[in-house]
């Protein structure tokens, strides 16, 4: 490689570098303008489908090393649904670990989903772990899928969210992702042992399939399904 090329090699990773950040700008912008909004959005047409009332929910705690979300505690999981099985709603949320937004909506959105929803058997919810937003991404999505093989995809979703580095930086290595998984009550061997499967890549491919069909391109997206009608009840405003 010449010196003219190298230049332009560095020139171009400089904008790369300048891009990322000023969308990360733009995200957190956003989400300050509309995260009310969607918050408000998400409420109203669950209250309009069942009756119910709102609460905040609690902060998440640590173990001493990595932090444990405990918003999904006192729930049940089935194969990566939350709540009642026969539950008249269903609120699917579709998400990329590496996303600020998701993490920062899983500490506004949804403890008032699942406390005054879920808790109650209102509403049973449902994630869709998508992997756009580079390898890390694409890493986190195959050990969720191994942790939903536990009956724990929330618990390592939301642990995740609450340890949650910069985005693309490197720092969803196999060591942190057995940590998270260890911390959400996973068993880290065996769910870092899936990630590895073709069953794993199915549940991402599924996912992707999922989200295209509703035009979900952006995350948090959150849908609404009640007597099998899926509608958008927001598109997410991250990436």
């Amino acid at each position: 490689m010449n010196k003219r090329e190298l230049r332009e090699q560095r020139r171009a990773h400089r904008q790369a570098l300048e891009a990322a950040e000023a969308a990360k700008g733009t995200r957190r912008r956003r989400f300050q303008i509309l995260g009310a909004g969607l918050v408000t959005a998400i409420v109203v047409v669950i209250v309009a489908a069942v009756v119910s009332t709102s609460s905040n929910g609690s902060p998440s705690t640590s173990d001493g090393s990595l932090t444990r979300s405990t918003v999904v505690d006192g729930v049940q999981e089935a194969n990566g649904v939350l709540g009642d099985p026969n539950a008249p709603v269903t609120v699917t949320e579709y998400v990329d670990l590496q996303c600020p937004i998701c993490a920062e909506a899983s500490t506004t959105v949804l403890p008032t989903l699942i406390n005054d929803y879920v808790k109650t058997g209102k509403v049973r919810l449902q994630a869709r772990t998508m992997h756009f937003l580079g390898p890390d991404s694409v890493k986190a999505a195959r050990v969720a899928a191994g942790a939903q093989q536990q009956n724990k995809l929330w618990s390592f979703i939301e642990t995740f969210y609450a340890n949650q580095g910069t985005e693309n930086s490197g720092y969803a290595t196999d060591d942190f992702l057995e940590q998270v998984a260890t911390t959400a009550g996973v068993n880290a061997d065996a769910a870092m042992k899936y990630a590895d499967t073709n069953d794993a890549e199915a549940a991402l491919t599924t996912a992707n399939q999922d989200a295209q069909a509703i035009g979900a391109d952006s995350t948090p997206t959150f849908t609404i399904t009640k007597n099998g009608k899926e509608e958008v009840l927001q598109v997410g405003t991250g990436d």
